[in-house]
């Protein structure tokens, strides 16, 4: 691996959070003169104050090694080639049935897509951007990904935690997310986890263990007493599956479906990671407004004298943070080559969109920044660790 690659990993892994770029350039240059080594720099970070107050509010998941069953029907170029014990079909067609309302291309987040079937399908009968999340090696969706050769998956290598969540939402806008049995995983509140996911999207669909499961369902114990409120956001059932795991009891109680609609204001709150909130710099209600229907989407930018259609995809700083894979790196440079600008002021990662088959540039009338050739962004992003 790169070694400022590697150094930015470390930092993802004990901190939780990108390095500054001077502690990038530091430690990168410890490594490269052999002055220390990577478990040195493990040991620094790992032994730090701040990882050690991490440590103290969070407990960090570990990826599970043993052998697993395939959860969902894998799909390769519309073909179902194994099944999976979760019914995929009847899930599917209710989520199919809803996403027909929208006249327009969507963009979709499945979170803990597992073997990728409802991001592949949905991209084989929508238009759009759809991005699937998952870090699990043995889904080998990567592997998925390239053989179904779909330009329009994203692909994100990332253990999402609540904050990760949140960092995300404030960022990004998403017309759909997949919620399929995935709250339970994580270890923080489901509520506060649930509301994150709903926040940064329009409508979520969520699926969600029965709380009569037994321990062959993770965190089963806190299902019972972190009971989910779906009232405020106008919730319909749609199907009921059996949960297919553990015993027979258990493989027979079955989850809801549930559509949730997202009835609060959407809105992008700053401009990448790591920067100030528009309501900071700008003050009280300058973010970014999104309204959007099965038509259309509108933005009101706020104080900032910005006019552009919304361009459907991901920052490209925002899928290289959170470990994007599919584009692949060498993919995603090809991207940059192929830009098509003239007189451009600011190539920095956050200001173009990428929808899987190109990288859109956007907000280039008012800023000036030094990276604004392909080369200096090429540089930028591998300065910064990301490529």
């Amino acid at each position: 691996m790169d070694i400022r690659k590697s150094v930015r990993a470390q930092y993802l892994k004990f901190l939780d959070r990108e390095p500054n770029l001077d502690d990038l350039d530091y430690y990168s240059n410890e490594l490269e003169t052999n002055r220390i080594e990577l478990n040195d720099l493990i040991l620094i970070l790992r032994n730090s104050n701040e990882s050690k107050e991490l440590l103290k509010h969070q407990k960090i998941p570990e990826l599970e090694t043993c052998s697993i069953d395939t959860y969902n029907d894998i799909r390769i170029k519309g073909k179902i080639i194994s099944s999976g014990y979760r019914n995929s079909e009847k899930r599917y067609n209710e989520i199919f049935k809803f996403c027909k309302k929208f006249n327009r291309p969507i963009s979709v987040l499945d979170l803990g897509a597992a073997e990728g079937y409802f991001t592949f399908r949905l991209s084989e009968d929508f238009s759009g951007v759809f991005i699937a999340v998952e870090s699990n090696p043995e889904r080998k969706l990567l592997e998925l990904c390239i053989k179904n050769d779909n330009r329009k998956v994203l692909l994100l290598d990332k253990q999402m935690n609540l904050k990760n969540l949140k960092n995300l939402k404030e960022v990004q806008h998403f017309d759909v997310v997949l919620a399929l049995n995935i709250i339970h995983h994580f270890d923080e509140p489901f509520q506060d986890v649930l509301d994150t996911l709903v926040s940064m999207s329009s409508f979520c669909f969520l699926e969600h263990p029965n709380p009569l499961e037994n321990k062959s369902t993770k965190n089963s114990q806190r299902l019972e007493t972190e009971k989910l409120n779906l009232g405020s956001f106008d919730p319909i059932l749609l199907t009921k599956n059996k949960s297919g795991l553990g015993n027979s009891f258990n493989q027979k109680l079955e989850r809801n479906l549930w559509l949730l609609q997202n009835l609060q204001s959407k809105t992008i709150d700053r401009g990448w990671r790591g920067a100030s909130k528009y309501d900071e710099e700008f003050g009280p209600g300058n973010h970014i407004s999104i309204k959007s229907n099965f038509d259309k989407i509108d933005i009101d930018y706020g104080l900032r004298d910005e006019k552009r259609t919304w361009i459907q995809g991901i920052d490209l700083r925002t899928f290289l943070e959170n470990n994007g894979v599919y584009p692949t790196n060498n993919e995603i440079i090809n991207l940059i080559d192929n830009l098509k600008i003239e007189n451009a002021k600011d190539l920095g990662p956050h200001n173009l969109i990428l929808n899987g088959a190109r990288l859109f540039v956007i907000d280039q009338d008012d800023k000036f920044d030094d990276v604004n050739t392909k080369e200096k962004l090429k540089d930028f992003l591998k300065q910064s660790g990301l490529l």
